[in-house]
C-alpha cells in the first residue's frame, strides 16, 4: 500500500523553518514560510518505455507496476559504474511518485517543490497536471504547484528523471558518452538524487536564491555592504511592500539594517539597497570564519509576510595574477595566505552521488582532518551543503562548473548558459568561494569563455577583482588559465616542481596513481610500481618542494580526497587484489571509493594539522603485516608524525630503537639500521617533552614481542554465550572457519544460492557473471580491543543498502547478536570521527538501530556487540542495512539463538570446492589471504599471493607427511583452479593439464611456490596427487567472473584520408603518429564523410583536428540524406588548437532514420584547418 505523507501547515515541525521574534513598531506573524522535508517514502521505478502513452500513464497510473520504496537522495546508478566495463553505467529513465496531502486552510497560500538535483532531465507533475521541467542535474529549480493541488484529497507528485546516453546538450555528461572519452570525468546520476522540500509562503515571497550581498569598499576598519533582493507577488493585485534587511552578528544582535518601500509592486522586481556603513567587521577568514545572518522581511501594511536568512562571512581578497608587484601570494584580509587544497567527487560505491546531508559532512570533516584548508569541486556542482560547511570551517572553495566537455550546437551553448547562471546565483553568497572554475581542461572557444566570463560578472560584482573566473590546464578567454602540474607522474621531474611553481603560481591539480594494499621497500621510484608507498613519497616531495618556495607562490591542490568512478577510461587500479579493483575508478584517492583511509592521508596529516589540538603518530604501514619473513637489522622504517619527537620501539613500550627528532615540513621520520627481533613496532610521539600519541602495529611473520600480552584485553566476555540458549548460527562474516578462546565455531562466511540454506548476498548478485563478494570484504590486522578473538572481528564485510545475510528459521523468537569493529576511522586516537560511519540496521524488514556510529560507541579497532529480540518471519530471519547516511556499513560477526532447544540449524550454502576426497588429512578452507596458515599443521602462513586468488576456497593440506597423497573435488562452479606448487621440485605429472603463470607465492619461511592454473568446468571433477616427502601443494578454487572491459556502443571512424574532399590546397600529410587532411588555400574547400546508420537515433559526431591559425575556424556543416534533403544545415567553429590533436563534439542535431547520409565541411576560409578523423556513433 503507498504511504501517505501528510502535510499539515500549521504544524509547527518541520525544517528549515523561520522562527521570528516580536519587534516593536510592527505586528508580527510568526512562519511566514515553511519548508517541509520530502524525502521520505518516495515510491521509484526504472522504466524506460510506457505501454501506453505518457498522457494517459501520468493521469492513470497502472497499479500493477513493481514500485520500489526508497527515500531520497535516490540514484539508480550506484553500482553500474564499477564493473570494469569501460562504460557500464545505467541510462535510462526512472519514475518517482510520492503522495501527500496538503491543508485546505492553506489553500490561498503559494506552495512550491524544490528539487535540489534531478539527473539529467527533469519532468514533474501533480495530480497529472504537468507542472514543470528542469535540464541539468547539478543545480537546483524550484516549481510552483499550487493551481495543481487538490485540498479536499491526496496529491500525488509524479517526476520522470531522464539520463539518456550520448547527451550532447548539457554541459554534465557521463563520461562513458562524452564527445571525447574520459570527458566529463565522472559518470552523471540517474534520479532525484538531492533533497526535496515543498516551501509554502503569502502570495508576495522572495525568489529561490533571490538574496544577494556582497561587500566592497572593505578594510578592517570599515566595510560597505550591498545587497538585492529578488521578489515576486504571485497574486492578480499590486502591493504596497516593506523590504527590510537586518545585518546580525554571530550572537543575534543586530549591528545595522536598511529598509525600502516599494508601492504597487506586482509582478517580479530587483531591489537594491546598501547597508550603513559597518565599523570594525568581523572578518570571515580560514583561522576565524566568523559568520553573520543577514535577516531579510517582507511586510504588507505592517505584517510580515515573508522572511530568509543568509548566512553571510565579510572579506576580501588579493591574487598575484591582477595585482602588480612581485608579491606572488595570495592574500586573505591583507594577509598571505598558502592555499594547500585538495579536489573531490561526489561519487561512492553503492551511493554514488546521492549523499545525505551526513555524507557531505563526514566529507568535509575529513578535509580538514587531512590538514586542507582549500577544496575544489571536481568538477561540477557539488551538494549545497558542501558551500555550508565550507563557510562554517573556513575552507577556501574554489567551485567548479563544468569537465572537459563542449558541444557546438544551439541547444548547448543555450543550456550551458543557463546552468551557468543558476550556478553563481546558488554560490555567490558563500564567502568560502574565492574563485569561480569555468571549465577544467577547458574546450571552450575563447569567444564563449568570453561571453560566460561576462555573465559571472554581472551576477556577481566581486569576480573582476576577487573571484577570478578560471580556466584549469588549458582553455582561453576567463581571467586565468591555471595551470596542473603532474611531475612524477606523468613525465617531468618532481624535484623540480618547486621552482616551477615560482613560474606557475598555483598548481590546480597534482597527485599520482595508486593501489591500496600494494607496498613496496625504499624511496621514491619515478618509475616503480604504483604502490601505497610510492604515491606517498611523491606526495610527500610534492608538499616538501612547495612548502620550500610557499613564500614566492600562491599554492596547490592535490588530486584527490577520494578515489572516484570514471567511465570511459580504462583505470582497474583501485587495490591490488582482484576482488578490490572496482573500475573504471580514478585511483588517486588518499581514500578508496569505499571509502578507506590510505598512508598518505596519515602523511598529509602529520604535514598540516596541529600538534597543539590533534597530535599523532602513524607507522608505515597497517595494511603491510607480511613486510619482513625474519629477524635482522631492516631500514625504511617510516612514521608520520607532527609531534616534535617520535620514540620507536620493537615492544610495547619496550625495546626502544632510537627517539627521533621532527624534520619539518616535506619530511618523515625514518629508522634505519636498526635491529628489528619481534612482531611489535610500537611508536610514542612527544610535544613539549611529554607523550601524547601513539601507535603500533603487529608483523605476522616475526616472533612474539615479550609484553605483546599487553595489547590483549583483559577481558574477554564479549563472546561468551547466553545460558540456556541454542545457538543455530555463529558466522564469520567476510572470514573462514574460526574456534573462539570459549571453544565455539564460527563458520566461514559463504555466498547464499539456495533458499533452504543461510549465506550473505550483495550487490553483485543483481548482476551476472561477477563475483560473489567482489568489492564487499575488507580486513584489518591491527590489535582489536575488547576481545581476545581478534581474527573474528579483523575480517569483515563492508555495503550499502544491499548488503544482508539471510538465515532460515521456523516461526518464533530469536536473539540475533551482532558484532562490529570499526576498522577505518580513529588509527589516529587524537581525530575526531564521529558521524564518519552512519548506518541503520533492519530485521525482517524492521529497522531495530538507527545511525550506528561504531567510533562513536568504542572507538577504532574495539569490539562491540549489539543484541536484538526477534521473531522470523516467513521461515527465515533477514539482517541486512537498509540505509548507510555515511560511509559504508560493516559486521564482523553474526550469532542467532533460540531458547528452544528442538530448532536445528540449516545448512551453509555450498562453498565452491565440494566432494573433497583425499586419503590423508585435509580441509577446505575459504577467504584466502596473507596470513592465513598454509598447513593445518603449521603455523607457515602466507607471505604473499596473486591478486587472482585472495577470497578464494582453498584445499589446506598438512605438511612433512611422509606418504603419497591423492584425491579428488569437484568444482561447484565454473572456475579456475590454481596451485601454489615448491618451486624447488620440478613440476608433478597431474599438473601436465596447468598452464604456468607468471605470478609466485610466498610463505613466511621465505619459500617460493610457481602458480600453476586451469580451468574447471561446473560439476568436472579434479584430481591431484602428491609423491611421498613431497610437501603437498594449495590448491584454490576461484569461480570464474567475466569483467572484461568493453563497450556495448558501436563506433563508426573513419579517417580524413579517406573522405572526399573538393577544392584547392588539399594536401595529406602526417603528425604525431596520425594521417591527416589540410586544407592550405582559403578556397570553396570541402569534406565529405559517409555514413550508414543502422536504426533511427540522435547520433554523436566527433572531428579530431587541429588549427593551426591564431583565430577560430567556421565552416558549415550539412548532413545530407540520399534524396538530397538537409537535415542539418549551419555553422560549426573549430577552436584554436596548433600543439596537439583535439576533439570538436557536435550531433545530428535531431533523430535520423536508417539509411546513407552525407556529412559535409565546407567554408572558403578552412585554410590551415586539419582533419584527421570523423567517429559517428
Amino acid at each position: 500500500m503507498t504511504k501517505t505523507t501528510k502535510i499539515i501547515i500549521q504544524i509547527c515541525i518541520c525544517f528549515f523553518i523561520v522562527v521570528l521574534s516580536a519587534c516593536q513598531g510592527k505586528n508580527r506573524v510568526f512562519e511566514p514560510r515553511k519548508e517541509f522535508s520530502l524525502n521520505a517514502n518516495w515510491q521509484t521505478i526504472h522504466l524506460d518505455s510506457l505501454s501506453q502513452s505518457e498522457s494517459t500513464f501520468v493521469k492513470n497510473i497502472p497499479a500493477n507496476l513493481n514500485w520500489e520504496t526508497v527515500s531520497v537522495p535516490h540514484n539508480w546508478d550506484q553500482y553500474y559504474g564499477y564493473r570494469r566495463m569501460k562504460h557500464g553505467n545505467l541510462h535510462g529513465i526512472a519514475w518517482y511518485k510520492k503522495i501527500v496531502e496538503v491543508d485546505k486552510k492553506n489553500a490561498d497560500k503559494q506552495h512550491f517543490l524544490f528539487f535540489e538535483g534531478v539527473g539529467s532531465y527533469a519532468t514533474v507533475w501533480v495530480n497529472g497536471k504537468k507542472v514543470g521541467t528542469h535540464k541539468g542535474g547539478r543545480t537546483t529549480f524550484t516549481i510552483n504547484i499550487s493551481e495543481a493541488l487538490n485540498f479536499e484529497a491526496e496529491n500525488t507528485i509524479l517526476v520522470k528523471a531522464e539520463h539518456p546516453a550520448f547527451i550532447a546538450d548539457l554541459p554534465w555528461v557521463c563520461g562513458g558518452c562524452s564527445g571525447e572519452w574520459g570527458f566529463s570525468e565522472g559518470s552523471q546520476p540517474m534520479g532525484i538524487f538531492r533533497p526535496v522540500s515543498l516551501i509554502v509562503t503569502n502570495s508576495v515571497r522572495i525568489e529561490p536564491f533571490g538574496v544577494h550581498i556582497w561587500n566592497e569598499n572593505i578594510s578592517k576598519k570599515n566595510a560597505t555592504v550591498n545587497i538585492t533582493t529578488e521578489l515576486k507577488n504571485y497574486s492578480n493585485s499590486a502591493k504596497t511592500i516593506t523590504i527590510e534587511n537586518s545585518l546580525l552578528d554571530a550572537e543575534g544582535a543586530e549591528v545595522t539594517s536598511v529598509e525600502t518601500k516599494l508601492e504597487n509592486f506586482s509582478d517580479l522586481k530587483t531591489i537594491k539597497q546598501t547597508l550603513p556603513e559597518i565599523k570594525t567587521p568581523n572578518l570571515w577568514s580560514p583561522k576565524n570564519p566568523y559568520l553573520y545572518q543577514l535577516s531579510t522581511k517582507v511586510y504588507e501594511n505592517g505584517e510580515l509576510i515573508d522572511a530568509q536568512t543568509t548566512p553571510y562571512g565579510m572579506r576580501w581578497v588579493s591574487w598575484p595574477i591582477n595585482r602588480e608587484g612581485e608579491d606572488n601570494r595570495f592574500y586573505i584580509n591583507g594577509e598571505p595566505f598558502f592555499i594547500n587544497g585538495t579536489c573531490e567527487y561526489e561519487h561512492s560505491i553503492g551511493k554514488s552521488h546521492s549523499f545525505s546531508s551526513e555524507e557531505v559532512q563526514s566529507r568535509i570533516s575529513q578535509v580538514k582532518a587531512a590538514g586542507y584548508n582549500a577544496f575544489r569541486e571536481g568538477h561540477q556542482p557539488h551538494n549545497l551543503r558542501y558551500q555550508e560547511h565550507l563557510d562554517a570551517e573556513g575552507i577556501l572553495f574554489w567551485s567548479q562548473f563544468s569537465a572537459h566537455i563542449w558541444y557546438d550546437t544551439p541547444e548547448f551553448k543555450e543550456n550551458f548558459k543557463t546552468l551557468l547562471k543558476e550556478w553563481i546565483k546558488e554560490r555567490r553568497n558563500n564567502p568560502s568561494v574565492v574563485m569561480w572554475g569555468l571549465q577544467n581542461e577547458s574546450t571552450i572557444p575563447k569567444v564563449f569563455a568570453e561571453e560566460c566570463t561576462q555573465i559571472i560578472r554581472e551576477l556577481d560584482p566581486t569576480s573582476a577583482q576577487q573571484r577570478l573566473v578560471t580556466t584549469c590546464n588549458g582553455g582561453e578567454g576567463t581571467d586565468w588559465n591555471v595551470i596542473q602540474n603532474w611531475s612524477g607522474t606523468y613525465g617531468g621531474d618532481p624535484y623540480n616542481y618547486g621552482e616551477e611553481m615560482t613560474e606557475q603560481l598555483l598548481n590546480g591539480e597534482y597527485g599520482a596513481w595508486r593501489s591500496a594494499d600494494l607496498h613496496t621497500e625504499g624511496e621514491f621510484n619515478q618509475k616503480g610500481i604504483y604502490s601505497e608507498n610510492r604515491f606517498a613519497q611523491l606526495m610527500e616531495i610534492k608538499v616538501r618542494e612547495a612548502e620550500s618556495v610557499r613564500d614566492s607562490i600562491v599554492g596547490q591542490y592535490h588530486w584527490l580526497l577520494y578515489s572516484h568512478e570514471n567511465p570511459g577510461r580504462s583505470q582497474n587500479g583501485e587495490g591490488y587484489r582482484d576482488i578490490d579493483k572496482v573500475g573504471p575508478v580514478n585511483y588517486k584517492g588518499i581514500f578508496t571509493i569505499w571509502g578507506e583511509p590510505t598512508d598518505a592521508f596519515y602523511m598529509y596529516r602529520a604535514n598540516y594539522v596541529s600538534n597543539k589540538t590533534e597530535p599523532m603518530v602513524y607507522i608505515v604501514s597497517h595494511s603491510w603485516p607480511t613486510r619482513w619473513n625474519d629477524v635482522g637489522v631492516k631500514n625504511g622504517i617510516d612514521v608520520y608524525s607532527n609531534c616534535d619527537e617520535v620514540e620507536l620501539f620493537n615492544d610495547v613500550e619496550n625495546i626502544s630503537l632510537g627517539k627521533l627528532k621532527n624534520p619539518g615540513l616535506g619530511k618523515h621520520f625514518q629508522w634505519n639500521n636498526v635491529p628489528i627481533n619481534f612482531n611489535v613496532l610500537y611508536a610514542v610521539g612527544y610535544v613539549d617533552g611529554k607523550p601524547v600519541a601513539k601507535d603500533y602495529i603487529v608483523l605476522n611473520q616475526l616472533p612474539k614481542a615479550p609484553h605483546f600480552e599487553k595489547l590483549e584485553t583483559e577481558t574477554n566476555t564479549i563472546l561468551e554465550p547466553e545460558t540456556e540458549s541454542n545457538y543455530l548460527y555463529r558466522v564469520n562474516c567476510g572470514g573462514s572457519d574460526y574456534e573462539d578462546t570459549n571453544g565455539n565455531l564460527w563458520l566461514a562466511d559463504v555466498h547464499k544460492t539456495s533458499e533452504a540454506t543461510w549465506g550473505s548476498l550483495s550487490w553483485t548478485d543483481s548482476f551476472e557473471n561477477l563475483p560473489a563478494f567482489y568489492a564487499s570484504k575488507r580486513q584489518t590486522y591491527d590489535p582489536i580491543k575488547n576481545t581476545k578473538d581478534w581474527k573474528l572481528f579483523q575480517d569483515f564485510r563492508y555495503g550499502a543498502n544491499q548488503l544482508k545475510y539471510e538465515f532460515p528459521a521456523p516461526e518464533g523468537d530469536y536473539q540475533v547478536e551482532l558484532f562490529f569493529i570499526e576498522p577505518w576511522y580513529g588509527t589516529d586516537e587524537n581525530m575526531n570521527c564521529e558521524s564518519w560511519r552512519l548506518f541503520d540496521i533492519a530485521i525482517n524488514g524492521k529497522i531495530v538501530e538507527k545511525n550506528v556510529d561504531i567510533w562513536s560507541e568504542v572507538g577504532h579497532d574495539a569490539a562491540l556487540k549489539k543484541t536484538y529480540q526477534v521473531k522470523s518471519e516467513h521461515g527465515k530471519i533477514v539482517i541486512h542495512f537498509p540505509k548507510v547516511a555515511s560511509g559504508q556499513a560493516v559486521i564482523s560477526a553474526i550469532a542467532i539463538s533460540t531458547k528452544d532447544k528442538e530448532i536445528t540449524p540449516a545448512k551453509p550454502s555450498s562453498k565452491n570446492i565440494i566432494n573433497l576426497s583425499v586419503n590423508s588429512s585435509a580441509e577446505i578452507a575459504s577467504w584466502l589471504n596473507i596470513t592465513d596458515k598454509q598447513f593445518l599443521n603449521s603455523e607457515v602462513s602466507f607471505a604473499s599471493l596473486p591478486s587472482e586468488v585472495f577470497g578464494a576456497d582453498y584445499i589446506k593440506f598438512s605438511k612433512n607427511i611422509n606418504k603419497p597423497i591423492s584425491g579428488q573435488f569437484t568444482s561447484k562452479e565454473n572456475a579456475t583452479v590454481y596451485v601454489f606448487e615448491t618451486a624447488e621440485n620440478p613440476k608433478s605429472t597431474w599438473l601436465n593439464a596447468f598452464e604456468k603463470t607468471s605470478d609466485t607465492v610466498q610463505n613466511s619461511l621465505g619459500q617460493q611456490f610457481n602458480v600453476y592454473k586451469k580451468q574447471a568446468k561446473q560439476g568436472e571433477v579434479v584430481s591431484f596427487a602428491f609423491k611421498k616427502g613431497e610437501n603437498p601443494s594449495t590448491i584454490a578454487v576461484v569461480p570464474e567472473y567475466n569483467m572484461e572491459e568493453h563497450d556495448d556502443r558501436p563506433v563508426l571512424k573513419l579517417e580524413a584520408e579517406n573522405a572526399q574532399t573538393s577544392g584547392t590546397g588539399v594536401t595529406k600529410a602526417f603528425f604525431k603518429k596520425s594521417d591527416y587532411v589540410e586544407f592550405t588555400e582559403n578556397a570553396q574547400n570541402s569534406i565529405t564523410f559517409t555514413v550508414n546508420p543502422g536504426v533511427a537515433n540522435i547520433y554523436l559526431m566527433r572531428y579530431r583536428f587541429m588549427n593551426m591559425n591564431n583565430h577560430p575556424v567556421k565552416v558549415r556543416l550539412k548532413i545530407e540524406d540520399a534524396n538530397g534533403i538537409l537535415l542539418r544545415n549551419d555553422d560549426i567553429e573549430f577552436p584554436i588548437r596548433n600543439d596537439k590533436w583535439k576533439v570538436l563534439n557536435t550531433t545530428s542535431g535531431g533523430f535520423i532514420n536508417a539509411g546513407t547520409y552525407k556529412i559535409t565541411l565546407e567554408s572558403n576560409n578552412m585554410k590551415g584547418l586539419r582533419i584527421e578523423s570523423f567517429e559517428f556513433q
